[in-house]
């Protein structure tokens, strides 16, 4: 007789049971919405592709041209400025391309992770962590109660607040809520932290359900404080590692409740989470999201806890995960609802924090942890951290080179006839729709109707600048990596008593006295380049120095493009839009006060942005270089 098989341990039998249990997801809005964004994800690709092609075409014989002019007797100012203007095109190009070549890399593999749901009262058992670090309490609690209220068996899930600010009015809270609740806990790690507050925190998190009764859960789940979870939340995750035993985690979008109409600071996130992320999802590189995630238990164990290395802990544990040999994948379904900073200054500290945890995370790559990681996977880590630095610093650059070039007077293309002029006008036409072909379908993808994705977000490029800055030094002087607080949520620092004392606050309080200064060089650049070019006499020679300087398309767009960037924060701050109560924007039930986010605030078409400065940059472009044709 053969040896009987060894018997299953409990867990075992439990995930074999609700992996039956598993069925796909049978509905037909969500089916439409699949077939559309597959299709997106067939077309991206090749619009990438062009892109990519048509930007080295253009770049290429931008250089011939130079080295033409250069031969035929262009030197001097004229010259140096030539070189320069191709080489802040150049500089930039090649960064800001780093999404097109992130599609490209989906090309021919466009899949979708199929929407799941897991059925039955047999399912695995799943600690939920709130992280909490002094926001409003109103925000955790609605977070708390929704968390409390999913669809999944009682027995199976538990709801921890991990309260780092320490506070006693938070305990009381949750302590309501498990007098009805038994499966609701509250823990702290007793100080209030400085640095590594979200890592530490969770960290802390998983000591603490190993010491509670039955001891740690199957899965862990993780909520920031202000995302309001569906139902459906856990239901529409964990089926993903029961039918999978690769994969370690599961990760959903993040949507937002709460951005004002026409999303004036560009703060939605559709673009990652409806384009990027699914590309990733598709070569097998998707990365934990930072909340709304269901993680293994044992995998998190296997990689010592959650990363405290870097700011952003969640890239880093997913970079360690993989190098642990587990799969993370990205299902793309909205189950769970959060807010966006409701400030200005709250939303730049914000970004400027992700910022400096990108690049911080490659730094991490030396961890012992991160050893096992194959070259592509550390290439995959280092290289939007190198793209996100190398841009945010020619960028930079630029704002500050371009006005002087244009102050010179000298033309900002070079060339040695009107046939090349004409061919690189062509050759700047096709790149620059290919692009925008790019842009549109993007855009298309994330519900916005089309865009130039550069537009509002370039104000923020001085402070990343600074914030780059900053790491580097302390970096070099052995000061470690630079830390952050929290964000917060709802720090309104925009009243004032009088408009001098806002002036002050939004000029020097605020730091965007440099907006002004930019806005100023660069429209006095294009000034003297306009003067220089008036000097030149008849109309045919005034159109052809127009042109090939301030009107030089390529060169248009950027400090036009910069121009409206750069007010963005000024109009901003001393006309912010009028903000909706969160009350109005949940539909509450008065008994329970259990609370979720209503139809009108999720609705993706009320922020789709104005898209007026975008549709003038294009008709000015495809305008410029049809007259080059004609008179040249």
């Amino acid at each position: 007789m053969g040896e009987a098989a060894p018997a299953l341990t409990l867990k075992e039998s439990t995930w074999n049971k609700a992996a039956a249990n598993v069925q796909l997801l049978d509905d037909p809005r969500e089916k439409k919405r699949e077939q559309d964004q597959l299709q997106f994800m067939h077309r991206i690709p090749k619009a990438a592709l062009a892109s990519i092609l048509s930007s080295w075409l253009y770049f290429g014989y931008s250089f011939k041209c130079l080295l033409d002019a250069q031969a035929a007797g262009l030197s001097g100012t004229a010259l140096k400025v030539a070189w320069l203007s191709y080489a802040l095109q150049l500089g930039q190009a090649i960064p800001n391309g780093t999404p097109h070549l992130l599609a490209l890399s989906a090309m021919g593999k466009a899949k979708r992770q199929p929407l799941l749901r897991l059925n039955g009262d047999v399912t695995p058992s799943v600690d939920i962590f709130i992280t909490y670090c002094g926001e409003e309490i109103d925000v955790l609690m609605d977070t708390v109660r929704a968390t409390i209220a999913i669809d999944y068996p009682p027995d199976s899930y538990r709801v921890i607040v991990l309260d780092d600010s320490v506070s006693f009015e938070v305990e009381t809270e949750v302590g309501k809520l498990k007098a009805d609740h038994r499966q609701m806990y509250y823990s702290t790690r007793g100080t209030k932290p400085t640095t590594h507050t979200k890592a530490g925190n969770l960290n802390h998190g998983l000591k603490y359900v190993s010491g509670l009764p039955g001891g740690a859960s199957d899965l862990v789940a993780v909520l920031d404080v202000d995302m309001i979870p569906s139902p459906h939340w856990l239901r529409a995750l964990v089926p993903h590692l029961l039918v999978d035993s690769k994969v370690a985690m599961a990760n959903p979008p993040q949507r937002q409740y709460n951005i004002p109409d026409g999303d004036p600071l560009g703060q939605t996130m559709d673009i990652l989470f409806d384009v990027m992320e699914p590309s990733k999802n598709a070569t097998n590189s998707a990365w934990c999201c930072g909340t709304g995630f269901v993680v293994r238990r044992d995998a998190l164990n296997g990689i010592g806890g959650v990363p405290e290395e870097s700011i952003n802990e969640d890239i880093l544990t997913s970079f360690f995960l993989k190098a642990a040999g587990w799969e993370i994948v990205y299902v793309h379904e909205d189950v769970q609802w959060g807010l966006v900073p409701s400030s200005i200054t709250t939303h730049l500290k914000q970004q400027k924090r992700t910022c400096a945890g990108i690049v911080s995370t490659a730094a991490a790559l030396w961890n012992p942890r991160a050893q096992t990681m194959t070259p592509e996977e550390k290439y995959g880590a280092i290289f939007p951290a190198f793209a996100i630095s190398i841009s945010i610093s020619i960028n930079m650059a630029a704002m500050v080179v371009l006005p002087l070039l244009m102050l010179s007077g000298a033309p900002l293309v070079a060339y040695s006839t009107n046939s090349q002029l004409r061919v690189i006008s062509v050759l700047f036409l096709i790149k620059f729709l290919a692009i925008f072909s790019y842009d549109f379908l993007a855009t298309q993808a994330a519900n916005y109707h089309l865009g130039l994705l550069g537009i509002m977000v370039g104000w923020m490029i001085p402070f990343q600048f600074m914030t780059l800055a900053r790491f580097a030094l302390s970096i070099v002087t052995g000061g470690g990596v630079p830390m952050f607080t929290p964000s917060g949520l709802n720090v309104d620092v925009r009243a004032a008593k009088t408009f001098a004392s806002r002036i002050k606050r939004v000029l020097w309080d605020y730091g965007f006295i440099i907006h002004v200064a930019i806005i100023a060089s660069l429209l006095s650049g294009v000034t003297a380049s306009l003067s220089a070019a008036y000097k030149s006499g008849n109309i045919q020679n005034i159109w052809t120095e127009l042109f090939t300087r301030a009107g030089w398309p390529p060169v248009f767009l950027a400090w036009f493009t910069w121009i409206l960037d750069c007010w963005t924060p000024l109009s901003y701050s001393f006309n912010p839009p009028e903000a909706m109560a969160r009350n109005t924007l949940m539909d509450r039930d008065p008994k329970t006060l259990l609370a979720y986010p209503n139809r009108h605030a999720k609705d993706q078409m009320r922020v789709r942005p104005p898209q007026t400065a975008a549709l003038l940059a294009i008709v000015y472009c495809i305008g410029a270089c049809g007259l080059a044709m004609y008179f040249m």
